[in-house]
């Protein structure tokens, strides 16, 4: 009985032992949780505030990057409004980027010349020793010098060109860019500057020649008449005076187209049909060759509507026989000029080809210079007279020749003379 006594009161003990652990236990338990939520909150609150950052950050990061690439399309608008070529390339010389106005100087497309090697495009050198890759290699940059460059229909465009070196941070070299300028229609103005006062101080030698020249060779044509006539047709010297007369119609020939060429011209275009006009002078001209038994034909071929334009019935007209009687003393063997009308939008297109000898390369930009002649007898003002009537319509004359096919003359007129 006391034995059982004692074993119910140990195991009272133990229990109670036990109670204690558990208590001591689910205590700690409960400050660990604390703990834990404590730490939960602190580190949730470092989250926020570390969120909060970056947000904050993310949206001044965002502000930035909208600011560079408001400031990136500004400078590529910029680049891209620029009248000049501007083109850029990398260490290997190969082009980086090209703008607007560079491809249309070029005539080519952005895809047809990034990626292409710089030389292939401009050339090696530039003004001796200049070129853009030379910058590479310690060269100086250079300012408006001139070159030539040929685009892919053989075209030679004359630019001005300015480089400079493209530098990084820290001042290395990665690269280069080129500004270029179209100087066609600057070269064009200076030509006709030039024209304009070789025509001004021709037209005071022709003064000259008109009073110096002239008057006395009438005295001279009218004193190998007077002989003519004393020495009679069957005198053994009369060819001598033939000659003389010859001579003096000649020279008087060349003084009078002198002066033509020298004058202003007299230009009063009025609205007409083109087609009408060569009628007209191709009708006139058939004649002089059937006067002249020239084996020489025309074939004219006229659009079947009027071509309506403005121009100078004389000057135009007088163009027009100058490059048919041109056609024809190419042709000494006889053949066939073929003149062509055609309206083309805002321009008119008027061709005059023959079947002779061709032009040769060497000269052919000689042609239309005062006094240039390959024929015997001839002036030398006959095409250029031409190119002064045409030029005062506002057109362009062009030509072209082949070996075994002829020249062809183009006379592009604008069907308004505003």
């Amino acid at each position: 009985m006391v034995r059982q006594k004692q074993s119910a009161s140990g195991k009272e003990l133990q229990d109670s032992d036990q109670l204690a652990v558990f208590r001591e236990t689910f205590a700690s338990f409960n400050n660990t949780i604390k703990r834990l939520n404590e730490s939960y909150a602190t580190l949730q609150a470092r989250y926020q505030q570390l969120s909060d950052e970056l947000t904050a950050t993310n949206e001044k990061l965002r502000e930035v990057l909208d600011q560079n690439l408001q400031t990136k399309n500004f400078l590529q608008n910029v680049l891209e409004s620029l009248t000049a070529g501007v083109i850029t390339i990398d260490l290997e010389g190969k082009i980086k980027s090209i703008n607007r106005s560079g491809c249309a100087i070029l005539h080519i497309k952005p895809k047809q010349i990034i990626g292409t090697e710089y030389e292939k495009i401009f050339g090696k050198t530039l003004a001796g020793a200049h070129s853009l890759c030379s910058l590479f290699l310690g060269g100086k940059a250079y300012r408006n010098l001139e070159k030539d460059v040929r685009i892919d229909d053989g075209t030679v465009i004359p630019i001005s060109v300015s480089s400079a070196p493209i530098t990084d941070s820290a001042t290395n070299t990665v690269g280069a860019l080129e500004v270029f300028v179209d100087l066609t229609e600057v070269k064009r103005m200076q030509e006709e500057m030039a024209r304009v006062r070789s025509l001004a101080a021709l037209g005071e030698v022709a003064a000259v020649i008109a009073h110096e020249v002239r008057n006395p060779l009438s005295g001279i044509a009218g004193f190998a008449a007077l002989l003519r006539d004393e020495l009679g047709d069957d005198h053994p010297h009369v060819s001598y005076v033939d000659k003389i007369s010859a001579g003096v119609q000649k020279l008087d020939r060349s003084v009078t187209s002198l002066l033509e060429y020298a004058r202003d011209l007299r230009h009063e275009p009025r609205a007409g049909d083109l087609n009408s006009l060569l009628k007209e002078t191709i009708d006139f001209f058939r004649m002089d060759l059937h006067a002249r038994n020239s084996d020489a034909q025309v074939d004219l071929r006229l659009p079947v509507e009027p071509v309506v334009c403005e121009f100078d019935r004389e000057n135009l007209g007088g163009a027009l026989v100058n490059l048919l009687k041109n056609a024809d003393e190419a042709m000494p063997g006889g053949g066939t000029i073929c003149v062509n009308l055609a309206a083309n939008g805002s321009k008119v297109v008027l061709s005059v080809a023959d079947q002779g000898t061709s032009i040769p390369a060497e000269i052919r930009e000689k042609i239309f210079a005062p006094f240039f002649t390959t024929r015997n007898g001839g002036t030398g003002l006959g095409l250029a007279l031409v190119k002064k009537v045409v030029e005062a319509h506002r057109g362009m004359i062009e030509v072209d020749s082949r070996n075994g096919v002829g020249s062809t003359f183009t006379i592009i007129l604008p069907t308004s003379s505003r």
